[in-house]
This record gives C-alpha cells, sequence and structure tokens, in this order.
C-alpha cells in the first residue's frame, strides 16, 4: 500500500508539473498576457508624476477667482434637484427605452435570446401610464445604480459580435454613491423601485436605497463646508465604529465639525437623517483642492489601473466616470457621458482633418491635464509628453483588432492606463485606419477656456 500510493504521490506531482507548464504556455498565448505586452505600456510611464513639469508642479492651472466660479457652479449642480419644481428631462425620455426593449435583438445573462415575456414584465413594472406618481427631493442612503428599467437583470446585444456582451448592460445608465441629491419622479407598479433624476442623468433604482429629504437636511447640505473623498473605500463610521457608508474618489460630503462629515441614513418613518462619521483630512480634505499639475497627478495616480466598469456597475469606473470623479475634487463639473463631456469648455472640432492635422492641432492647443480629447464612445484626458510623445490619461476597454479568420474582435486592456494617440500600432491584427485612436478623435475640449475667450 505504501509503494502504491508513494507512486501515486509521485504521479500526482508530475501530473500537476504538466499542468503548471500547460497553464504557463497558455498563459503566454492570451489575450491577458498578450496586452501586458502592448508597446504603449512599455513606453510611457505608467504613473503620472512622470508627466508633471517640476518648474510648474505647484502652479495653479486656472485663476483662483475662475476655479471659485467653478466650484460654486458644481455646489449648485449638485444641489439642484432640491430645487422646487426642478426636472431637467421630460417623462418621453425616461420611457424611451420601452421601443427599443421590445425591437431590439438582445440578450440576457446566460447568453440567450431575452423572453419577450420579460420585456413586457418590466415596461408594466415602468407604469407610464401612471406617470409621475411622485415629486419630492431625497438622498440616497446607499451605493445604487441607475437602470433603465425597475429589474437588475442585465441585458446585451449579441455576445458574438465585437465589443459586445459583459460588460455592456445596456440597461446599466449609472451608478450613484451613497449621498446623492435626487428627485424621485415616480414609482414602479409594485412600489419596490423609484425613478429618479440627478443633475446628470435619471434611472430606476430601489426604493431602499433612497430616502426624502427635508428642509434642514437641505439647508445643512446648502450652508455647511464641504469635504471631498480622494481614495476609493473609505468607510465613514459613526461614535460607535457602524460603517455609515463606503466613501470613492470624488464623492462631497458635508462637515459637521472638523473630522466629522455629515451621513444620510433612513430614519424613523423612512426619511433621511444626518449622522456625524469621522472622515480622516488624508481622505477628505476642505472642498475643492487646488488645481495643480501635482494634484491632478496625484489623484489620477489612485485611478490607473483600476478595472473597465461600464456604468459603474460593480464599484469601479468607465471612461467618462473616470474624469468626472477626478475633476470633481477640484470643484469641476463635467457630465456623465463622454459625449455629453464633449460639449463642455471651449471646443475645438477634429473631425474633418486628416490625422496628420489632427495632431498637429492637439500638439498646438492641447493644454496638460485640462484638455479632454473625445472620439466617439470615449474621452481622455491629455497629460502633456513623454520624450516627445503626447500621453493620455484614459480608461480604456479594448482596441478593435481583426482577428483569424478575418472578423473583427477586440485586443483587451479593460482598466485606466496611460498611452498615446496610436497604442497598438505595433500589432498586425489593429484594424487599420478605424482601429488608430487618433483617426477617431473629433474634439478637443479645453477646460481652462471659457466661451467667448
Amino acid at each position: 500500500m505504501r509503494g502504491l500510493f508513494g507512486e501515486s504521490i509521485i504521479c500526482w506531482r508530475l501530473r500537476m508539473l504538466a499542468a503548471s507548464i500547460a497553464a504557463l504556455l497558455l498563459a503566454a498565448c492570451s489575450p491577458v498576457a498578450k496586452e501586458r505586452r502592448l508597446g504603449d505600456l512599455l513606453f510611457f510611464p505608467q504613473h503620472l508624476s512622470a508627466y508633471v513639469q517640476a518648474d510648474t508642479a505647484h502652479r495653479p492651472l486656472l485663476p483662483t477667482d475662475r476655479q471659485e466660479r467653478m466650484q460654486l457652479g458644481f455646489r449648485r449642480r449638485f444641489l439642484a434637484p432640491w430645487q422646487p419644481g426642478w426636472s431637467k428631462w421630460q417623462g418621453k425620455d425616461f420611457f424611451a427605452i420601452g421601443k427599443w426593449l421590445l425591437d431590439a435583438p438582445v440578450y440576457g445573462s446566460n447568453r440567450e435570446p431575452l423572453p419577450m415575456s420579460l420585456r413586457r414584465q418590466w415596461l408594466f413594472l415602468c407604469d407610464e401610464q401612471a406617470f409621475p406618481s411622485a415629486d419630492y427631493p431625497a438622498i440616497t442612503v446607499h451605493a445604487a445604480n441607475l437602470r433603465g428599467v425597475p429589474a437588475r437583470q442585465p441585458v446585451f446585444y449579441n455576445p458574438a459580435l465585437p465589443g459586445e456582451g459583459f460588460p455592456f448592460d445596456y440597461l446599466q445608465y449609472s451608478s450613484l454613491p451613497a449621498g446623492t441629491p435626487v428627485r424621485v419622479r415616480h414609482r414602479s407598479a409594485d412600489g419596490c423601485w423609484l425613478l429618479v433624476e440627478t443633475e446628470a442623468m435619471f434611472g430606476w433604482i430601489p426604493a431602499p436605497d433612497v430616502a426624502p429629504v427635508d428642509e434642514a437636511c437641505i439647508d445643512m447640505y446648502a450652508a455647511a463646508p464641504w469635504r471631498v473623498v480622494i481614495a476609493d473605500g473609505v468607510p465613514l463610521r459613526d461614535e460607535y465604529g457602524e460603517v455609515l457608508a463606503v466613501a470613492s474618489l470624488g464623492s462631497v460630503w458635508p462637515q459637521a465639525q472638523p473630522g466629522q462629515v455629515l451621513v444620510p441614513v433612513r430614519g424613523e418613518g423612512g426619511r433621511a437623517e444626518l449622522r456625524s462619521a469621522g472622515l480622516r483630512e488624508v481622505d477628505g480634505p476642505v472642498f475643492p483642492l487646488s488645481l495643480t499639475p501635482a494634484s491632478i497627478a496625484d489623484l489620477g495616480e489612485r485611478l490607473l489601473g483600476n478595472p473597465y466598469d461600464w456604468g459603474g456597475q460593480f464599484g469601479s469606473r468607465d471612461c467618462s466616470a473616470t474624469l468626472r470623479d477626478l475633476f470633481a475634487c477640484f470643484g469641476l463639473y463635467l457630465p456623465r457621458n463622454s459625449a455629453a463631456q464633449a460639449r463642455q469648455g471651449v471646443r475645438l472640432e477634429l473631425a474633418s482633418l486628416t490625422a496628420t492635422e489632427k495632431a498637429s492641432v492637439i500638439r498646438l492647443r492641447a493644454v496638460p491635464w485640462l484638455t479632454l480629447v473625445h472620439m466617439p464612445g470615449h474621452i481622455m484626458l491629455y497629460v502633456g509628453e513623454f520624450n516627445g510623445q503626447p500621453a493620455f490619461l484614459h480608461t480604456l476597454w479594448g482596441l478593435r483588432i481583426r482577428e483569424r479568420g478575418g472578423v473583427e474582435g477586440r485586443y483587451p486592456v479593460g482598466r485606466t492606463v496611460i498611452t498615446g494617440w496610436r497604442p497598438g500600432d505595433e500589432l498586425d491584427s489593429l484594424l487599420r485606419p478605424e482601429g488608430v485612436l487618433l483617426n477617431r478623435i473629433q474634439t478637443l475640449v479645453l477646460l481652462d477656456q471659457e466661451a467667448g475667450e
């Protein structure tokens, strides 16, 4: 028996060794391993301090009065849903998804066509005929996803198509951190979901994630100084050590007193109550931060490497959310999606230019740390040059490539990185010209300028 047992151990070890070698060989051919060798990720330093010039590192990027105006505008927009009668969208906007949901060839999480019975059930829960069944100011008491219909289940286009399937859930509109002012406009037919508006987006969220606010709460938010969280995953604990919320980078909180902020919780009768929680200065300085190259680089560094997350459904960020949360720390408001962000500031339209002409305009006009670079479905931040090559911070899902057999595919990146304007140029499989980012760039957004300058 001992001999047999010893022999079986040897065989097991040999099998494990063979499996390990096979795994290493497979990993060497896997998309993840290939992505790690992407030329731009080797050429461009993946830390933002490399793009900060020593002589201007702590020099304000905007005049003090302009940043002050911007942060006042940020506060006004953030609190706008609490203004009496405020609404940014019309009823038809909230329910436009209905026709698409009935007609589109969409799939569920099981990669099977979404049953028509389920689509109709979701639209029944929307109860469009009863809209609006509510109109009151409220606040999120938990982090919540904004959904296109009152349902948690994802909806995808055909996962076999390039750039479709996970994580591109077309019912995921956005996500909201705890402590976000909203306006409740409607209830689902079963009362389990609420249709809410924020200053940037609308959607359905679970009813327990929202609580109505009274005038005292509204006045407290308006009058108090704010703190801004500059890291992800910061627990806000009350005096008993209970975690009231987990704050993320870019979220703002009214200050109760030095070292403490006010956190909304669901109180008696379901209404919001504000409770004090500790927030260290190192995690939550006074809002807004001074806008300098060094300060943007420091916060951007904390986002580098974060996984791509369409609509923030799993607590991370996509391309537009990365920039929105980054600039929120400085009191600069950006909308939620890339197309809307491209309409901010002073715009330079590049769509009609050749790639060479686009490159010339970017080199001439782009201001490091204050220029957004937009293309359909994607947006980046220009951070300067490295060894004479323009560099961009962005949260990138992947690059368009031609797979074996001639079908279009994706070369996965899936995180926040620094690249140039031609990432993947060394790949034989990169689709050309449409897969080259420089060719797709359409707009520069100059955040350092105001219309009329």
